[in-house]
């Protein structure tokens, strides 16, 4: 381990740690020497420390002017950021390292250097197992100490590429996570689902029944066997259409709209759960199934599992929703023989950034379904086409605005927005072109949506 003994006494980060450590012991730990070995740039810093963590994590923070952000009074760690560097502090008081690496979670983790003898610590044979691509359990205890770890250890395994040990699954079947903070998976679950080729662990996470512990407003659709394997060959067919297919092409919106990288795991988790509410919504009528309202039942079940169950933003918690509740719209447009500019325009307008998300979704939904997209494609095309060119246009002054509307006795409500919408999408026609023709429509509107629905 010479190289990572010249990587410890070069490296300033660690070095200034190590130089503000006084008379303590202080050990490189866990993370950040398994990135080193798999020759992964360090993005943060762990830290083992005899005496109280927390107590030299304030001290580090106070004399390097950093952010101290306590982690866990119980486990005696916390965090400091300064100059865009993260470290972390664990302190194991009196106890010697060897101890301390036996509570971690993996044992690629379990490892450590002296920073100041650089004496070695790999009591698991974690350096042993990153050469074989493994992730193997520190110990049979390991999931029981903390349930989290079950998700983690998918995690770990797609973002390292290292194959799971069989032992691993054989303790995460007696394992639960349902007294685990909500924060904690939806971390774990957002970044399973951002790696790429992820369709085989949720697979198998499937298989140990972590859905229905993680969703169980999802309980009906998880355990329809039917609805289910649907579900998870749409989310199979979104990573193909991520990397490969007929977005691709559509340039430079793909990479626009997937340059905010938490999308990914957005639109993946919206085409997983598009059909949630179709158990609830089921109805046979003249011998013919139906789920009328499963998309707008299942966005706001959406809005539970993002909120309750992730603890998802609320932006996040929004589009997720969205995706949901709009995935069927793409579908009635492509049947649709009569299909207008202007259905396609209020498809871009109630869509907004996320038109492209959902074209994924009901492409990703159609192929799971019958395997047939080309009718999908040959809409989409249609509809990109005109999005560019109206993007293209300079910007359309509206002929009418509110303060017409009020001039012509209108009371300012609702209905102003409906109106003066559909007004603009005329003036874009070219079906009105002044001001005078948009208010005589203007109160033909009014009246046609003033009337009580029949």
């Amino acid at each position: 381990m010479e190289s990572l003994s010249k990587f410890i006494t070069e490296n300033q980060s660690i070095q200034r740690v190590n130089v503000l450590k006084g008379k303590r012991k202080l050990y490189l730990v866990g993370g950040t020497i398994r990135d080193f070995i798999l020759g992964i740039e360090p993005v943060d810093y762990d830290f083992a420390v005899s005496g109280s963590g927390i107590r030299f994590a304030r001290s580090f923070a106070r004399k390097t002017k950093g952010a101290f952000v306590l982690l866990s009074e119980t486990d005696d760690e916390a965090r400091v950021v300064t100059d865009n560097i993260i470290y972390d502090f664990i302190g194991i008081g009196k106890k010697d390292i060897t101890t301390d690496l036996k509570r971690r979670d993996f044992t690629i983790n379990s490892v450590a250097v002296n920073c100041d003898t650089l004496e070695f610590y790999d009591p698991f044979n974690g350096a042993k197992d990153l050469k074989k691509g493994t992730l193997r359990l520190t110990t049979d205890q390991a999931l029981k100490q903390d349930p989290l770890r079950v998700l983690r250890g998918f995690r770990l395994s797609l973002e390292l590429r290292l194959s799971l040990h069989k032992d691993f699954f054989k303790y995460a079947k007696q394992v639960s996570l349902k007294k685990i903070a909500a924060e904690r998976i939806g971390y774990e679950m957002l970044r399973i689902m951002a790696t790429p080729d992820s369709f085989a662990m949720i697979l198998k996470m499937n298989t140990l029944g972590l859905f229905l512990q993680v969703y169980p407003e999802a309980k009906k659709i998880i355990e329809d066997d039917y609805l289910w394997n649907h579900s998870l060959g749409t989310y199979e067919a979104l990573e193909h259409l991520m990397k490969d297919g007929f977005f691709k092409s559509i340039e430079p919106e793909f990479s626009l709209y997937f340059a905010e990288t938490k999308r990914v795991p957005l639109v993946k988790l919206a085409g997983l759960f598009h059909d949630v509410a179709k158990p609830d919504t089921l109805l046979v009528k003249n011998g013919e199934i139906h789920f009328y309202g499963h998309d707008t039942k299942g966005s706001r079940i959406m809005r539970t599992l993002g909120s309750k169950r992730l603890k998802m933003s609320r932006n996040d918690v929004n589009t997720v929703s969205k995706l949901v509740k709009e995935h069927m719209r793409l579908h009635l447009l492509a049947t649709n023989s009569a299909l207008t500019d202007r259905a396609i325009r209020r498809f871009f307008r109630d869509l907004g950034d996320d038109w492209l998300g959902a074209m994924m979704i009901a492409w990703a939904d159609g192929y799971a379904t019958a395997g047939w997209t080309k009718h999908l494609e040959q809409v989409f095309t249609r509809m990109i086409v005109l999005k560019r060119a109206d993007d293209a246009k300079p910007k359309v002054e509206p002929l009418v605005n509110g303060y017409d509307l009020i001039a012509l006795g209108l009371k300012p409500g609702p209905k102003f927005k409906v109106i003066l919408q559909e007004l603009l999408d005329l003036q874009l026609e070219e079906k009105i072109k002044t001001k005078e023709e948009g208010v005589k429509i203007a109160l033909d509107i009014d009246q046609r949506l003033s009337k009580p629905p029949s």
